[in-house]
């Protein structure tokens, strides 16, 4: 066995023995523990290259708001993307924030406004979404959102992605979304596939079904939430709206997603203890 496998090794057992104290973290001689009072542990680290495994950097960057402070974010992604929590046994993953995607219309029915929620947090592949613990929720009246991840490689295909999963939300009178009840009339939620390496959320706008006349319902929202961290409430449909929807606005809206990890030696599987030399 390398010397710094056995190293990962005798790291990650002394993490599953620890407590969620932060003097109880293992981390790589003179790296740092914890930022925003979350624990980084190894593979996981911040600074120098020294003190993380490929793919497994977190920088600590002050979060800007009223009162300062520092928060934890995964590095090299295309946006900010805060960790709540990095855990390494028994169950290794890292519980992020990620923010909602959504489109607006006005009373014509024109888009006014979107993001896409397109976020790429895989370069080094060591991240999936997990389809166990997330699930993806659609917000909206007359809607048609999906999400898709992996895209095929070369060769003919019908699809360009792997993987799609999603859902219809509609309805056509503002008393038919009821709090608590997510079964198509404003809300929508359905299981994701397995193997989501990022997340790519499709939109139909104001081609596909129309959005006109729907005052009571602006906005489309949809995302991929832990599971049992959201509940509808028919007030989600206009509470996050823009206030000015003539130009286009971020709905400033995330929500707690889990994604699990793995030491990879290719972007389709995890190294195991054979191959690893264990």
């Amino acid at each position: 066995m390398s010397p710094s496998l056995l190293l990962l090794v005798l790291l990650l057992a002394a993490t599953a023995a620890a407590s969620t104290d932060d003097s109880s973290v293992s981390v790589m001689p003179g790296c740092q523990r914890s930022c925003g009072g979350v624990g980084i542990p190894y593979p996981f680290g911040i600074g120098d290259e020294a003190c993380f495994r490929q793919g497994f950097e977190i920088r600590c960057m002050n979060n800007g708001s009223a009162g300062g402070g520092e928060i934890p974010v995964l590095a090299r992604t295309n946006q900010t993307i805060p960790v709540l929590s990095l855990s390494v046994a028994p169950l290794p993953e890292a519980r992020v924030l990620l923010p909602v995607a959504w489109q607006c219309f006005n009373s014509t029915g024109g888009r006014t406004g979107f993001y896409p929620g397109n976020v790429n947090f895989n370069e080094a592949g060591v991240y999936r979404v997990s389809n166990i613990y997330n699930e993806l929720y659609v917000l909206g009246c007359n809607t048609l959102i999906y999400v898709k991840g992996v895209k095929n490689q070369g060769g003919a295909s019908r699809f360009n992605y792997k993987f799609y999963s999603g859902c219809v939300s509609v309805t056509n009178d503002t008393d038919d979304p009821q709090d608590g009840a997510c079964a198509g009339l404003g809300c929508c939620h359905v299981d994701i596939p397995p193997g989501l390496t990022d997340t790519t959320i499709s939109m139909f706008g104001d081609g596909y079904w129309s959005h006109a006349d729907q005052e009571f319902c602006p906005c489309d929202y949809a995302f991929i939430v832990e599971k049992g961290s959201y509940n509808f409430s028919a007030s989600d449909l206009t509470t996050h709206v823009p206030s000015n929807q003539t130009t286009p606005q971020r709905v400033d809206w995330s929500m707690p997603l889990r994604l699990d990890w793995a030491i990879r030696d290719s972007d389709s599987g995890s190294i195991s203890c054979a191959q690893a030399d264990i």
